[in-house]
């Protein structure tokens, strides 16, 4: 989901913090902080199934 705001809410409910305001980022740069969310678990898994392919062969 592209939103393409100018902050980014750092949760919902009584769990929200402050808001990051991003006064000049581009639209580009806006999705990719947004995607990062889901994006950073997946590729953190990823490495770590590499890493355990890699060990397997020594």
């Amino acid at each position: 989901m592209l939103s393409r705001s100018n902050f980014i809410q750092t949760d919902e409910g009584a769990d929200r913090g402050d808001d990051i305001e991003m006064a000049s980022a581009t639209a580009e740069d806006q999705d990719f902080m947004a995607a990062a969310r889901q994006d950073m678990p997946r590729l953190i898994a990823e490495v770590r199934r590499l890493g355990a392919l890699l060990n397997q062969t020594k």
